[in-house]
Order: C-alpha cells, then sequence, then structure tokens
C-alpha cells in the first residue's frame, strides 16, 4: 500500500450506507459497571451526529477526541497529505535551509549531530539523505548515552570539530539549552541550525539558527511535531530550496517511527504523518526496514500499527542506544544489503532483550527502595537513586513505576561524582514545569511535560531529593494521584458487528491524544481460558452472533471472577493477525447487574455516508 491510499475514500466503504447502528444501554454520563463514563456534552454529540449523519456512538467518540464539526471529522477520518503545511511557515526554516544548501553547492562539510532515541536517529537518517541528495558532504553524529550524554555539550562539540572540520552542524532533537555548546562552535567559525521539538527556555543558544514550532513568533499551526517531523519539514525545504528529487514516502517511513516513539500526540498533522508513514510501512524498499519488520513479525504487505511501532519497532531500535551506540540502529536504516540488514535487525532484537532484562533489575531494585521509605498522604513525587543502574534504561523504568503508583518518578544513575537520570510523569502534571521550581539545583535539565532528563553532581542529591519532594507536595494536588479509569460508552458485546468494528479502525492509528476507544459491557462470563505468556489469560466469549476471542495482559485482573459467573468487563477492540476481531479485557469484576441504575441511552442515530469528502 502506497501512502496515497491514505487519502479520503467515501464513507460508505466502511459505513455502509442505510446501516444503523443499534445502541442499546448506552450510557452517556454517570456510573455503569462500576466504571464511569467519559463526561462530555450532549449537544454536542448530538450536533456532530446529525450535521455528519453519523451514528450517535461513533459521534460520541470523535467528541471525545476533540472533533466537533462535521469538517473535523471527515479530516480526521481521511488523513490526506493535502492536509500537511508548508514546511516554510515555520520559523527560522527558511534560513535553515538557504545555509545548508549553500554549504551543499559549496561542498562545505554539515554534520547531522542527532539523539540516542528512535524520534533523533530517524530525524537523522531523513535530513542526511535530503542533504546528500542536495549534493552535500553530509555527515552524521550520533553521541553516545555513557560516554558522551545528551546533546550539544561543549566537550562533545570539540570532539565533533576535531575529528569531523564541519563547516555547519545542524541538531535534530537537541539542543534548545546548549548554550555553551553552540557558543564553543560560533568561537571556530561554524556555522549553527538548531532544530529541536522540546520546551523553549527563556534563553536561546546565541548566533544559532532555530528551528523550532514552539518559539514564541513562530506561526507555524501545528506545535507538537516531534524531532522527526520537524527533520521531515526542513528535508523537503532544502530539496525545494536545491530543486532536487525526494521521495516523500520513504521520509514518511522513517518520520512516523519517531513520531510514534516520542509519544507526541497524535493529531492534527502528526495525525497525517503517522497515518501516511504507516501505509508506506507496508512496502518498504529499504532491506533495513524490511529487516526490522520481519524481525519484529510484521508480515511482508502488510501495514504495521501504531501500537505494534510503539510495542515491537520502537523497543529494539531504542535499545541500540540504550545499551550501546545508536549507530546501530541508523546503519539499519542505511544499509543497503539485505543479509548485513537482516543481521543488524537480529542484533536490535538481541540488545532489547539485554535491556528488558537490565530494566527488571532496575525495577525490582527501586521497588525495594520505594518499599521502604514510600508514604502515600506525603510523597507527591518519587526520587531514588543507586549506584550501578544502568543510565540507558532509567527513563523506561520510571515509566513503569510511574503507572504502578500513580506519582511523577525521577531515577538517577549515581556514577563517581555525578548523578544522571531520568524522570516521566503522570497524566495531569506536567514534570517539566513542575521540576522547573527545583532546578537550581540541577547542572543540565530538559524535556516536556510528560519526560525530562538532567544531572546534577552526587553531593547535592540528597538536598534534591528533599526539595524535590517538598516542592511537588506544595504543587500537586493530592486529586491528581487518583487514578480513575473512565469508559468512553457502555458498548455490549451482542452490539458489536463489522459496521461498528470497520468505524472504530477508522480511528486508526492509536496513541497519544487518540488512544484506542475503552468500553464496558456485561457478559455472561468470559469461560474457560488458558494462560497466555508469563502473566497472561486467553479465552473465547460466546454470543448469539458468533463467538468473540479475547486476551488480558494481567491475569491477575480476573482473579475476583467466580468461575462460570456473569462480570463485567472493561475492554477495547483490535483486529488480530489472523484478521479477525478480539477484544482485550483490561479489567474485569463480579456482575452487578441487579443494582444497576440505567442512565440516559444514545439514540440509534444515522448513517454515515455524509461523511465522504
Amino acid at each position: 500500500m502506497s501512502a496515497e491510499a491514505t487519502q479520503a475514500q467515501p464513507a460508505d466503504s466502511f459505513w455502509p450506507a442505510g446501516q444503523h447502528l443499534s445502541a442499546g444501554g448506552l450510557t452517556l454520563e454517570g456510573m455503569r459497571n462500576g466504571w464511569p463514563v467519559a463526561a462530555l456534552s450532549e449537544e454536542t454529540v448530538g450536533s456532530l451526529a446529525r450535521a455528519a449523519r453519523l451514528p450517535s456512538l461513533p459521534a460520541r467518540l470523535l467528541v471525545l477526541r476533540g472533533v466537533e464539526r462535521e469538517e473535523e471529522a471527515r479530516s480526521f477520518l481521511h488523513p490526506t497529505l493535502d492536509a500537511l503545511h508548508d514546511p516554510f511557515l515555520m520559523y527560522g526554516i527558511e534560513e535553515a535551509a538557504d545555509i545548508l544548501t549553500r554549504a551543499a553547492a559549496g561542498r562545505q562539510r554539515i554534520v547531522v549531530f542527532g539523539d540516542y532515541d528512535v524520534d533523533g536517529v530517524t530525524a537523522v537518517a531523513q535530513l542526511k539523505a535530503a542533504l546528500l541528495r542536495a549534493g552535500a558532504d553530509a555527515i552524521s553524529f550520533l553521541p553516545h548515552r555513557l560516554r558522551d550524554g545528551y546533546g550539544l555539550r561543549p566537550e562533545t562539540v570539540v570532539k565533533v570539530l576535531d575529528q569531523f572540520h564541519p563547516a555547519v552542524i545542524v541538531t535534530v532533537d537537541c539542543g534548545i539549552t546548549a548554550i555553551e555548546g553552540v557558543a564553543c562552535a560560533r568561537a571556530r567559525g561554524v556555522e549553527v541550525i538548531v532544530t529541536d521539538h522540546h520546551l523553549v527556555p527563556e534563553e536561546l543558544p546565541s548566533g544559532a539558527v532555530v528551528v523550532n514550532p514552539k518559539q514564541r513568533r513562530c506561526r507555524y499551526p501545528e506545535k507538537n511535531l516531534a524531532a522527526s517531523g520537524i527533520a521531515f519539514k526542513l528535508a523537503q525545504a532544502v530539496a525545494r530550496r536545491a530543486r532536487v528529487g525526494l521521495s516523500t514516502e520513504s521520509l514518511l517511513r522513517l518520520a512516523c517511527l519517531g513520531t510514534i516513539a516520542d509519544l507526541v500526540p497524535l493529531t492534527g498533522e502528526n495525525r497525517v504523518l503517522v497515518a501516511a508513514g504507516l501505509a508506506a510501512l507496508a512496502s518498504p524498499r529499504a532491506p533495513g526496514l524490511r529487516a526490522l519488520l520481519a524481525e519484529c513479525g510484521v508480515e511482508p504487505g502488510r501495514a504495521p500499527t501504531s501500537e505494534e511501532v510503539a510495542f515491537r519497532l520502537a523497543p529494539r531500535l531504542n535499545a541500540a542506544g540504550r545499551m550501546d551506540t545508536a549507530e546501530r540502529a541508523l546503519a539499519l536504516f542505511e544499509e543497503r544489503d539485505s543479509k548485513k540488514a537482516a543481521a543488524i535487525a537480529r542484533a536490535l532484537s538481541i540488545a532489547n532483550a539485554q535491556r528488558q532484562s537490565i530494566e527488571r533489575r532496575v525495577v525490582g531494585e527501586a521497588r525495594d527502595r520505594i518499599a521502604r521509605s514510600f508514604d502515600t498522604d506525603r510523597d507527591a513525587v518519587i526520587v531514588e537513586a543507586a549506584e550501578g543502574w544502568h543510565r540507558g534504561v532509567l527513563g523506561i523504568a520510571a515509566s513503569r513505576l510511574a503507572r504502578e503508583y500513580q506519582r511523577p518518578v525521577l531515577l538517577f544513575a549515581l556514577e563517581g561524582d555525578r548523578a544522571s537520570g531520568s524522570g516521566r510523569s503522570i497524566p495531569g502534571v506536567a514534570l517539566h514545569e513542575t521540576l522547573q521550581g527545583v532546578s537550581r539545583l540541577l547542572q543540565e535539565f530538559g524535556g516536556h511535560d510528560q519526560a525530562v532528563g538532567a544531572s546534577l553532581p552526587a553531593a547535592r542529591w540528597e538536598q534534591f531529593r528533599e526539595s524535590a519532594r517538598a516542592h511537588f507536595a506544595a504543587v500537586i494536588p493530592p486529586e491528581r494521584f487518583h487514578r480513575t479509569e473512565q469508559v468512553d460508552a457502555e458498548l455490549p458485546i451482542e452490539d458489536i458487528d463489522e459496521e461498528l468494528f470497520s468505524f472504530l479502525e477508522r480511528l486508526e492509528p492509536h496513541g497519544m491524544g487518540n488512544p484506542r476507544p475503552v468500553f464496558s459491557a456485561e457478559v455472561e462470563g468470559l469461560g474457560s481460558s488458558r494462560p497466555l505468556g508469563e502473566s497472561g489469560a486467553a479465552g473465547r466469549l460466546r454470543r448469539a452472533t458468533g463467538d468473540v476471542d479475547w486476551l488480558c495482559w494481567r491475569r491477575e485482573a480476573l482473579e475476583r471472577l467466580e468461575p462460570g459467573a456473569g462480570c463485567a468487563a472493561r475492554y477495547r477492540l483490535f483486529r488480530n493477525r489472523a484478521g479477525r476481531m478480539e477484544a482485550e479485557v483490561l479489567d474485569a469484576r463480579p456482575s452487578e447487574r441487579e443494582n444497576v441504575v440505567r442512565g440516559p441511552v444514545l439514540p440509534s442515530g444515522l448513517p454515515m455516508e455524509h461523511v465522504a469528502p
């Protein structure tokens, strides 16, 4: 499938004209089956349903995702490349493209300076490819996480200058806070372009051309591009300035990987980039991408889902930079020999298995420390550190613990006189902004609302820990720590048919800002089950209109159920590898059917034929 396959299709290709969704007992407000139903304006739902001629459940799901008007529904359900903005709308990109094309024409060396995660590596790969296509003497530099650290540090800049002698350094996914690093390059007469998507500080690096849509003076409509999205835009601008052809599909395949992996909202322009990129991944030309998809079990000719990218492809690519050097991930994208590409993909899988083992150890040790010191009533943040913790897994370990304890988590590795760490947050807590209150104690600090990186002298660690605990407790309302598992709607299993399921697939790609819809339902029982992996279970739901396979990754979620008894389930739907609809059970509890007080019922609504462009 090509990227053009994401162009708008007639609405009746996924919701046949004349078909109506039976809404059954779908609840609009209050609580059914023990889970609150997400609140929204029923007037807005009705207005969208009438204007777009949508059944009310689809209209409800769209409104929950910020889609309230007919034209917005059309754009959301049919993301097209026509919706991408002109790169030259982004502040600084015209000057950056001029500098790069001028250097290319003069055969001056350009170093593309990246980051060691998927977003950084895919951004480097795109921009480097565009520069080479424009005739530039372009090379890449990816810092080593342990030896070089993150970003454009002065000592790393000196290393690049002495080794490669560039005329221009262009950063991707870093540099927005690199005041000293940029000054070091400028002192040696090197031009610097900073492309970054992280939050913009009060003081920008002097003497650099800065490309970041979050700048106050930047009027670019999409503020939430990942680094790979910004690199996609700059690559297009360079190609236009140099008047050379560039494969949009090749760029999209990489841009969508970085965008998904970096957990930016999959709305607006990001949704278009990812939808088109995933479609293009069904037919990759590069041996490296073909090898990676095969290694991850994605069959040839099939586009991976955003979840497959997030949980299969991205961890393997990230493992390169977490465990050793990200150069291996970049080499995969650039390799043109199929056998060598397959060997690199296999090596990335091995590195990912090593990463998982080290991560489990760090998480286990962190849990032991948390158990000794964590106070639910007192602590608004978890801050832990240890010698021997591998820096490469701290971010992903913090993410796991943040979900587990419903607190922001900061984990640091103590290495001699330095503490280096990563933090991850929870919904509703802007980590970067909150951490600003104690940033005076940090040497380096950057990131965004949900993830940060930081370092400080090890001697200052205990002071930082106590200050962070006090500051977070003072500014974060306690209610943010109460996890509420909502559902989008109640959807009886009997009401799910192919037409509804096809509509749900039109909501993809899923991710931040557009999660896979979650429903609740009363079922007669989950029936017998079989083990799934280390801690899951799977089985089959019986229903008159055809059985539905189900799986649950957390067997403990089913422990309260009596064998054969009715239950209430919180679930979401997906298509399995065999092409059949399957339910992922997120939670289940004994049925309280006799105690249920029914709320308002959704009317059945109209066919979706009017959403066609």
